[in-house]
């Protein structure tokens, strides 16, 4: 298959993106070595406590969505 230089050049971008965030991921996980494991444990309360608050969000959000969305359906529909 055949493909231009400007195709060329994406793709080399892309992978230079790729390589990037390898690296930056390997020195996030070196760093989170380096820690002490009372620094460990505090750091997996904050995410678990981050995690739990982003599902909750987005559950709402969700909900939200889907009751505007029906609304807007019996409105259309006249039901």
């Amino acid at each position: 298959m055949f493909h231009n230089d400007w195709s060329l050049l994406q793709l080399a971008k892309e992978r230079e993106r790729d390589l990037m965030r390898e690296r930056e991921h390997d020195r996030l996980v070196r760093q989170a070595e380096l820690m002490n494991p009372r620094q460990r444990h505090t750091l997996y309360h904050v995410l678990d406590w981050v995690g739990r608050q982003l599902v909750r969000w987005v559950n709402a959000w969700q909900a939200r969505h889907a009751m505007v969305h029906r609304q807007a359906l019996t409105h259309t529909t006249g039901d």
